[in-house]
């Protein structure tokens, strides 16, 4: 890795929180885990505390919110968590088991919980996460520095241009501890196990290291003929 990416993204940082409070979205992935620690060196250096944001979407793997709450605790950083006003379970049950064509999971479990809770939050401050532009075509064409417009906002990638060597390189670097579950195989720390959004591969795995969640998925799915807006 260009060690000149790391240094380049923590004086960005530095700038954009000389005057604001930071937040990052810590989801428990490499990506958010990277950004996490260099907003936390960055805020150290100007004098700042960052606060840690986690939205326990009710659907994540049960590793997965221990793992969050651990490297908080390691880096010396206030967690804040915070949760949909309905579980997957009981909007699943309303408005039926997400699909591609009928995603309304990303919106009702995450997006939803971080514009309710920003929107409380009065004092100048800036969002940071761990969006990488090489992750999809649509998050090719992000700027790095912009406005949310739900979120209302000031949002910054600080790993925008990084490659997932460059993360894999800062972790190992940084001696920071990874989350359990990519040892299971999956290749992403999943926050939100919407299905519209995961392979076979991720239901096989689920199925053999999370047998009790799998199980209740799949009778959700069941059942959503019998259930569906009730």
């Amino acid at each position: 890795m260009d060690v000149d990416k790391e240094k380049e993204a923590r004086e960005k940082v530095k700038e954009l929180i000389k005057y604001a409070q930071p937040y990052v979205l810590f989801s428990g992935g490499k990506d958010s885990l990277v950004s996490l620690d260099i907003v936390r060196e960055a805020s150290e250096e100007v004098g700042k505390k960052v606060r840690a944001v986690h939205v326990d979407t009710t659907i994540s793997l049960p590793d997965n919110l221990s793992y969050v709450e651990k490297v908080c605790k390691l880096l010396k950083v206030e967690l804040i968590i915070v949760r949909p006003e309905k579980s997957y379970e009981e909007l699943a049950i309303k408005k039926g088991f997400p699909t591609v064509g009928r995603r309304w999971c990303c919106y009702e479990l995450k997006v939803k919980p971080l514009k309710n809770f920003f929107s409380k939050q009065h004092e100048l401050s800036v969002i940071f996460d761990g969006v990488r532009a090489n992750e999809s075509p649509r998050r090719k064409e992000y700027s790095r520095l912009s406005y949310h417009k739900l979120l209302r906002h000031v949002v910054f990638h600080p790993i925008l241009h990084w490659t997932e060597l460059d993360v894999s390189d800062y972790i190992v670097r940084h001696s920071l501890p990874v989350n359990p579950i990519y040892h299971k195989g999956f290749r992403r720390a999943s926050d939100c196990l919407c299905p519209a959004f995961k392979s076979l591969k991720d239901f096989l795995l689920l199925r053999q290291h999370y047998p009790e969640l799998f199980n209740k998925l799949m009778e959700l799915e069941k059942n959503e003929g019998k259930q569906l807006h009730v």
